[in-house]
């Protein structure tokens, strides 16, 4: 069971399900409670991020020239 304190309200949300926690620990919004009331420091996960191919530009593409038959 672990409990979570909003950081904007101030509300604290427990959690029995450990899907739940885990997903809760990646949250920025919410920090870590213990029995006592004290914040629990959470050391961040770092991740890469995923590689991604170049994205197209969006829109019309540019006039070359006049094109008469």
């Amino acid at each position: 069971m672990a409990t979570f304190r909003c950081l904007q309200s101030n509300n604290t949300v427990t959690f029995t399900q450990q899907v739940d926690i885990d997903s809760m620990r990646g949250h920025q919004g919410y920090v870590l409670v213990d029995e006592d009331g004290e914040v629990v420091k959470i050391e961040a996960e770092h991740r890469a991020l995923p590689m991604s191919a170049p994205t197209k530009k969006l829109g019309r593409p540019k006039k070359v020239a006049n094109v008469r038959n």
